[in-house]
């Protein structure tokens, strides 16, 4: 062999190493790319966005009975519980419907009555129609008696829930209509709400609904209380956008034990978003 093939075949090594160094580094920079790209997409968005509190339970409290305000037990701003005396009418319809329903159901018992022992002494005087019908005109008047009591006991007005008095709205001897679907207002003695357990709401714009979903993490700030970082989760989401703003409901349930964060109050909102895939 000569000296010149001779050089050339011990320099095809040392190329073909470096050829193989280079590709190694290549490979190795191209793993590093894709990895950081991986970590970016694994990095979730944040999203500002405005939101208000509003009560857990909220309900404008009416009476089912129309009657006079006889007495009205709580005020503004007074905390009540489950069940507790609100207000109690007047209902002088009711009362004499009462008396007079007691008086039938006690007549037609001892009509009953009667006929009971005298069929079983002398049968062939009384019919089982006629036995029947006597029956029949006993548990009718009872059944009114029964409607009367529940209707009076309507005229006490409870706490469907605990809460606080947020406004009253009418004062002994006024008049308290029974409550319409149209007219709702005008029949209610209190607005009660709770607001010891509050709802965070906002409302996400359509670019962003599809990336927000229950779990999300939320941090929000209140303009009225310098200061004070609170955070939380949603925790529903109509899923559904609004026809008119384009926008989705989003919720965040959480304990509020000062009542610090007050219905009405609106807030600061960063919510993150749900990881959203990169291509390659």
């Amino acid at each position: 062999m000569s000296r010149t093939a001779a050089g050339r075949s011990a320099r095809m090594p040392a190329a073909h190493a470096l050829g193989t160094t280079v590709l190694l580094t290549l490979l190795a920079s191209m793993c590093a790319h894709a990895q950081e790209r991986a970590a970016a997409a694994a990095t979730a968005d944040t999203i500002a966005l405005p939101a208000e509190v509003v009560a857990y339970q909220s309900a404008l409290v009416t009476a089912k009975v129309a009657g006079f305000l006889r007495k009205i037990t709580v005020d503004k701003g007074d905390k009540v519980k489950a069940g507790e005396l609100i207000a109690e009418l007047e209902v002088p319809e009711l009362l004499a419907d009462q008396i007079r329903d007691r008086a039938q159901v006690d007549v037609t018992r001892r009509v009953y009555e009667r006929m009971q022992k005298a069929a079983q002494t002398a049968p062939d005087l009384v019919t089982p129609d006629s036995l029947d019908t006597a029956r029949g005109q006993f548990e009718v008047a009872k059944a009114a008696l029964d409607r009367d009591d529940a209707l009076l006991a309507y005229a006490r007005v409870t706490a469907p829930f605990p809460g606080t008095v947020t406004a009253r709205y009418v004062d002994p001897g006024a008049f308290i209509p029974v409550p319409s679907q149209s007219a709702q207002q005008t029949a209610a003695i209190v607005s009660l709400m709770d607001f010891s357990h509050v709802r965070i709401q906002m409302w996400v714009p359509e670019i962003d609904a599809h990336r927000v979903r229950p779990g999300c993490q939320a941090a929000f700030t209140a303009l009225a209380l310098p200061g004070r970082h609170f955070t939380g989760k949603i925790t529903r989401v109509s899923y559904a956008l609004q026809n008119s703003s384009r926008t989705m409901l989003a919720e965040i349930d959480m304990q509020n034990p000062d009542e610090v964060l007050q219905p009405g109050m609106y807030l600061s909102v960063k919510l993150a978003l749900v990881q959203q895939a990169v291509e390659p």
